[in-house]
Parts: C-alpha cells; structure tokens; sequence
C-alpha cells in the first residue's frame, strides 16, 4: 500500500542534544507546548503516550505508542487508527546537528492504509499546526537563555 509523507522543518540555536531533551520530556509539555498541552509517558520504546492535543480547534486525547528512539538523534510515534490495514500514522522527530551550535528538527509524518489514502490531504492539514509546536519551542527555548 502506497505511504504518504508530510514534513516541516525549523533550524533552532540550540544544539541537537540539549533541543532532543526538551522535546523528549513529555513531562514538561505543560510549560510551553500550546499543540499539546498536557503528556504523559516515558521516551521509550513500546511505551503509549497519553497526550492531549489542540489541533485545528478542537482538543482531544491521542495515545501513541513509542516505536523508535535514537538517543540525540530521532524519535518515532505511531498510531494504529482502528487496525493497520484501515490506518497508521507515524510521526518520526529528527534532530540534525549543523555548525555553531546549531540543530535542524525535522518532523516528518507517515501514513498508510485505505482511510489514510482517502483522507491525506484533510489529515495533513491538521500537521501544519505543528508549526505553532516549533513557535511554542523557540519561544521557550528563548526563555531558558
């Protein structure tokens, strides 16, 4: 079955490992992550996140299992809408060192399965309010200097 991928990216001032601990600790969403306002879970694999998340208006509970981790480096969520065959997302993080201090993060999300491929385009809409995530991070990041 045909994948379906959507990605935003932002260069943060902040090194890769120092940026890879903020976002990982779920713990702490509360005091700055505006998308997801309240997790809970532990970064490791086979782990489910109790998230709520504020997306295109409305606030509802998503619960994803933690598939990868590349301590520094990466991150992987997936959620099994219904069954894998009706529908997956995987949302990965990735955490690329640049120069001077200098990390890029990548968010990328995969889908696949027959519901993913009838709605993609509604379902991708909803990831652009992921760049209010990487506005919430700057300005918290900001904060922490």
């Amino acid at each position: 079955m045909k994948t379906k991928t959507f990605s935003i990216s932002r260069v943060f001032d902040i090194n890769s490992d120092t940026l890879f601990q903020v976002v990982s600790d779920f713990n702490k969403y509360s005091d700055w992550n505006t998308i997801i306002p309240h997790a809970k879970g532990e970064l490791k694999i086979g782990t489910t996140l109790e998230l709520t998340m504020n997306m295109g208006g409305k606030t509802k509970p998503f619960n994803p299992k933690v598939v990868a981790v590349d301590p520094g480096k990466s991150f992987s969520l997936s959620k099994i809408l219904i069954t894998k065959g009706i529908g997956e997302l995987t949302h990965q993080f990735e955490f690329i060192y640049l120069p001077n201090n200098k990390t890029e993060f990548i968010q990328t999300w995969t889908g696949k399965g027959i519901l993913v491929k009838m709605m993609w385009s509604k379902i991708a809409e909803g990831f652009s309010d992921f760049e209010i995530f990487n506005d919430d991070l700057e300005k918290y990041l900001m904060k922490r200097e």
